[in-house]
């Protein structure tokens, strides 16, 4: 565990495959489209990735002008993301006696979910 309480969470086992990184189609075993055939789900920060490339695709070959704004609208939203991954990184390099630090550390995690929150047991 790092300091300021972050650690890595426990992959949870895909429901739709079970765990084994199968799902059943008219063609045979296939990759679970969930999980990526990994048997688990990944953070939820490849989630976010995985689901704006959903609506992306959705929209790619429409011209509307709501396809336009919802392109635009995930573009802005990886810049963001990306943004507050690096601001994340920054800080982590910062002494941890720093309270600053620890705040933006934490606000970005809560925002980009890098990692699970857990409380330290009291002394």
């Amino acid at each position: 565990m790092s300091a300021g309480g972050e650690q890595r969470p426990a992959p949870e086992a895909c429901g739709s495959c079970a765990g084994t990184g199968e799902v059943g189609s008219d063609f045979g075993p296939t990759s679970c489209p969930d999980c990526g055939g990994a048997g688990f789900l990944p953070s939820p920060h490849v989630l976010v990735e995985w689901r704006s490339r959903d609506i992306e695709r959705a929209h790619a070959k429409e011209q509307s002008s709501s396809a336009r704004d919802v392109r635009w609208l995930l573009a802005e939203l990886r810049r963001a993301r990306d943004a507050l991954t690096e601001i994340h990184a920054l800080a982590q390099e910062l002494d941890d006696a720093n309270p600053l630090a620890t705040r933006i550390r934490f606000k970005a995690n809560h925002a980009l979910r890098l990692y699970d929150i857990a409380t330290l047991p009291k002394a």
